[in-house]
Formats: C-alpha cells, structure tokens, sequence
C-alpha cells in the first residue's frame, strides 16, 4: 500500500495498485469496486486517465469530507463502465449512456450514523457538487431507504450546476419521477 493522497488529483497515476490511498480514508479499489462487475464478469477499469482523474477529485472532494462527517462507510458505486451501465439498465450492447458515474464523476452513498435525508442536507449545505439526487427514499420504507447520489464536475470539466433532486415515487402513478429539491416519498 502506498499513500498516494498527497499527489494532485490531475497528476494521479494511472498504475495505481487497488489497495493505494487516493485519499486519508480511501484505497482505489474503492473507486470502481462493484459486486454486480465481479458477478457477471464485466470489466469495470477506468477507460481512460480523464474518468481516473475525476473519480480521483470525487473521492477527495466528497467521499472523504463525507467520511470525515459521518464515519466510516463503503460508497455503494463510484465509476461504472459502460458494459456496467447496461448491465445495472438492461440495455443492449448499442446503448451508451452518458450518466456521470460513466465518467468518474458521480457516486451513490449512504451511511450508517445518519439517514439519508440528512447527508443529502448535510451536502447540499456543505460541499461543491453538479447534481445531489435523493433517490428512492421513502417516508414508508423509513428513514434510511434509497440512497444519495452526487456528482462534481473537477475544475476544468464545466461548471457545477447545483441541481438539488429527489427521486420518488409518485403517489397517483406508482412511478418513479424525479422532482425539485429534497422531498420523500409521502
């Protein structure tokens, strides 16, 4: 294991071994770890060094401040490969998706010291990011349901928009949509 945290999210080095430090709390196989990839056998490397330099700025910029809020957690999903995508979507193989996961910029957390309304609060307050999405929680399913989705855009990547959603399930329809701000579903 080597302590790579101290190394310039930009300048991050492309043969990383999974178990270096990308920051004080996190190790890289972190960054593209998915249970499903290891199940089906999809490889779920980093294509190329710029979804490695933002997954890098990710990890320091918002998994390890969450960490050092809330305490130790595992990130349910950091990058996600495009065969990954289509595997976690059912999609066929011409089908390319352009979610940020995909370009090492966005991950799915919860954490066990707080519900997830309260992280996605403590984020939107608190740190940089592109989209804070609420996704699938629930009033009925209880205080820790569905999880927080948040991406950033590093400098150099476009300006980060802010955009503050909930996922939930309509009441009338029974549908997923996804609405302004952080709601639950009632």
């Amino acid at each position: 294991m080597h302590d790579l945290s101290n190394i310039p999210w930009n300048q991050f080095p492309t043969d990383a071994a999974p178990d270096d430090l990308v920051s004080k709390n996190f190790l890289f196989i972190e960054l593209t770890k998915s249970e499903i990839a290891t199940r089906q056998g999809i490889a779920n490397g980093f294509p190329s060094v710029s979804e490695l330099h933002c997954a890098v700025y990710l990890c320091r910029n918002v998994l390890q401040p969450v960490r050092e809020k809330f305490g130790r957690y595992t990130p349910n999903s950091v990058f996600r490969s495009q065969d990954l995508e289509r595997a976690l979507k059912n999609m066929p193989s011409s089908w390319r998706s352009d979610s940020q996961h995909t370009m090492g910029q966005a991950c799915d957390i919860e954490v066990l010291s707080a519900t997830n309304m309260k992280l996605a609060l403590w984020v939107r307050d608190n740190l940089e990011f592109d989209q804070l999405i609420l996704e699938c929680y629930s009033a009925e399913e209880g205080p820790n349901s569905g999880w927080v989705h948040v991406s950033v855009r590093p400098p150099g990547y476009g300006d980060n928009r802010k955009q503050v959603l909930s996922y939930v399930k309509n009441p009338q329809t029974r549908k997923f949509e996804y609405v302004q701000e952080l709601v639950e579903t009632p």
